[in-house]
């Protein structure tokens, strides 16, 4: 097999196609996380596609902050709602009404889930985000533009150079 040196553009891209992948691999610990990986009701479908858009909104007069909508549909493109079975949700003591309103919410938003009473779930999701997504939620001075993140997730992005080798340095 024949091997030959990456180009500094083909290095870079590999390295966003690798960041692509990691960031890919967090959607879908967050997928099963929050939804599960299994078909299930209301649709029949398993969660096949998770969108993550970070907007830039005014907090005050001079700060903006950002503010998230993960959504997450089958393959029709139906909007899953929460799976409150999966272990994450065990962590909290939820009313009737509470996961009622859970169950029937679709719009991905984290601010759903805000209970002025007891921001814990609140606070959790938006962990979770940062942990798995790496969002930052971080008040600042000049509001950003959009950004939108779509994965699927049975299909892991594509990586144009899976392997990489490096001569080894040979010691004396």
């Amino acid at each position: 097999m024949a091997y030959r040196l990456l180009t500094r553009d083909e290095i870079i891209q590999l390295g966003r196609e690798l960041e692509d992948v990691r960031r890919w691999e967090g959607a879908c610990d967050y997928v099963s996380a929050l939804y599960g990986l299994d078909a299930r009701k209301p649709h029949g479908q398993r969660p096949h596609q998770i969108t993550i858009s970070i907007t830039s909104e005014r907090k005050g007069r001079l700060l903006h902050h950002d503010t998230v909508s993960v959504i997450v549909t089958d393959v029709e493109n139906h909007p899953l709602p929460y799976d409150l079975s999966r272990y994450w949700w065990s962590q909290f003591t939820l009313s009737e009404e509470r996961v009622a309103a859970l169950l029937r919410d679709t719009s991905g938003t984290l601010e759903t889930a805000h209970d002025p009473d007891d921001e814990t779930l609140y606070d959790a999701l938006r962990d979770l985000c940062a942990e798995k997504l790496g969002i930052e939620f971080l008040d600042y001075e000049e509001p950003h533009n959009p950004i939108t993140y779509t994965y699927l997730i049975d299909a892991p992005p594509s990586v144009r150079f899976p392997a990489v080798y490096v001569a080894e340095e040979e010691t004396a």
